[in-house]
């Protein structure tokens, strides 16, 4: 029976793609959304048995934790996708459309934007995070510790030049919940629910 549940909450996490939110995005019309989408969910690593076994964690291969190389792996493999779907046009925009609906499609929820100064850099800028909270269960349909961990966030990470007002697709960081601690989706959330994500001007 506890092997059960895992699976049907993995079954019942693919409800809530049916009818998915409009979105405009800046210049982006909530057509051109819907067929970034489209081409999004058209990718077979957006659900099981894809996210499990090497591109998300944890998965059906038992408890080991995920290796460095594994992680940064991931985050350049994220990035790529988001790249991919948003074709040639090297706009904002359009970059954050298709980080959204690269998101989405795997069942991803947008609970937060955050802006902090970057010191690194030498000018006055900042990054902005996008964060989505993905149910861990989406990984592995028989995972017991996705019961323990529900989520796993995923930081779309922009930098923004505040002398120019510019933005730029940089990162995407995914933060796997365990040990060291789960986090708490309603609390991090500072966007309604459903919302579409945009840059705040």
């Amino acid at each position: 029976m506890l092997f059960a549940l895992p699976i049907l909450l993995w079954a019942f996490s693919f409800t809530e793609r049916f009818g998915l939110e409009k979105c405009s995005i800046g210049s982006i019309s909530d057509a051109e959304y819907q067929n970034m989408l489209s081409r999004a969910g058209e990718q077979r690593w957006t659900v099981w048995p894809g996210l499990s076994n090497g591109v998300f964690w944890p998965s059906d291969r038992g408890f080991r934790g995920p290796t460095a190389s594994f992680n940064s792996n991931l985050n350049d493999q994220v990035l790529s996708h988001i790249r991919e779907v948003a074709g040639a046009d090297p706009s904002v925009n359009r970059q954050l459309a298709s980080a959204h609906a690269v998101l989405r499609s795997m069942g991803a929820e947008y609970v937060q934007t955050r802006e902090v100064p970057d010191m690194r850099r030498d000018r006055a800028g900042s990054r902005v995070y996008f964060t989505y909270y993905l149910p861990q269960v989406r990984f592995a349909p028989a995972c017991v510790l996705c019961l323990i961990w529900s989520y796993t966030t995923i930081d779309v990470i922009f930098s923004h030049d505040l002398a120019t007002d510019r933005y730029e697709l940089q990162a995407v960081n995914v933060l796997f919940a365990g040990l060291k601690g789960s986090p708490d989706k309603e609390r991090a959330r500072n966007v309604p629910w459903g919302s579409c994500p945009e840059f705040r001007r």
